[in-house]
């Protein structure tokens, strides 16, 4: 099943179960698209439905959600961004936050500073969380996770290079994006997933999720210990070697490019890329 969050033509929210050519709506009967993650609901005859072309995706994820990204999850790479540890694994995940309003939805471009041109893709499979809890066990955490969606996990790179935090770089406004579903797991299944990423066609990223230092369920364990999860929220599990920042000479997004971010048997992300409108300078008027 993949579940979505959409805006109509005329900019109207919902929700729903995406079928082959519509979306089945389902907020006029369920409560809240978190009430959906949790029990999931088989649509009716008589649900709307919406055809695929009329809606605006939007980031399948809650409506306060907490948004945790790992870092250097893949050895490739850490060792490509110099955080490689020598062959042997790291004691714990690099975690960093982002703010939901940094995402956008599947087909909505996402938005270079405009005076930056730094922005750099990273494909993620990133879950979504279904049931709440603290402290969930590694061998229970399947039951916490809705399912996997696909995130462009981007990041300003000059940003994030201010120190050794990476929220800078990973907080501008509108400069990743997730969706356009999730799919549930038991579609998807517990088996390891493909991450590629593609930029106007051209594989820049190609990896397999049994090669995480620390594998899904792992993670929610984890990031569970120190902060409650909520139905809702997004753990992206981390992005393989491939970065823009990485290539020689390096290579960032620009207005007109096209990302593509697959994950198997999850889906396809796609955005473009736009340059931030510049703010108008106000001048003082002297009197």
């Amino acid at each position: 099943m993949k579940l979505a969050r959409f805006r109509t033509a005329d900019g109207v929210p919902g929700f729903g179960v995406v079928e082959r050519d519509a979306v089945a709506r389902l907020d006029h009967r369920v409560a809240s698209f978190e009430h959906l993650l949790g029990t999931p609901v088989v649509p009716c005859g008589d649900d709307p439905r919406v055809p695929l072309s009329e809606v605006t995706w939007q980031p399948p994820i809650g409506a306060h959600p907490k948004i945790i990204c790992v870092g250097f999850n893949y050895a490739a790479h850490a060792s490509e961004s110099g955080r490689d540890s020598g062959g042997t694994a790291p004691a714990h995940p690099t975690l960093f936050t982002r703010f939901p309003d940094s995402l956008v939805g599947a087909g909505t471009p996402v938005v270079r500073p405009f005076d930056d041109d730094s922005l750099d893709w990273e494909g993620e499979a990133a879950l979504i969380i279904s049931t709440g809890g603290r402290r969930i066990p590694a061998g229970e955490a399947w039951r916490h996770v809705a399912g996997v969606t696909c995130m462009a996990e981007n990041s300003v790179r000059t940003w994030q290079l201010h120190s050794g935090q990476a929220t800078a770089g990973k907080n501008w406004a509108a400069t990743g994006a997730a969706g356009p579903w999730l799919t549930t797991t038991d579609e998807l299944g517990t088996a390891p997933l493909r991450v590629t990423t593609r930029l106007n066609g051209t594989v820049v990223q190609d990896d397999t999720t049994d090669g995480l230092a620390f594998g899904f369920a792992d993670l929610v364990a984890y990031v569970s210990t120190f902060t409650p999860l909520r139905p809702g929220d997004l753990i992206a599990t981390g992005t393989p070697k491939g970065i823009g920042f990485r290539m020689s000479p390096p290579r960032f997004l620009r207005p007109g490019d096209e990302v593509e971010v697959e994950v198997s048997g999850v889906g396809v992300l796609r955005h473009g890329v736009v340059d931030e409108v510049a703010p108008k300078l106000v001048q003082a008027v002297s009197r």
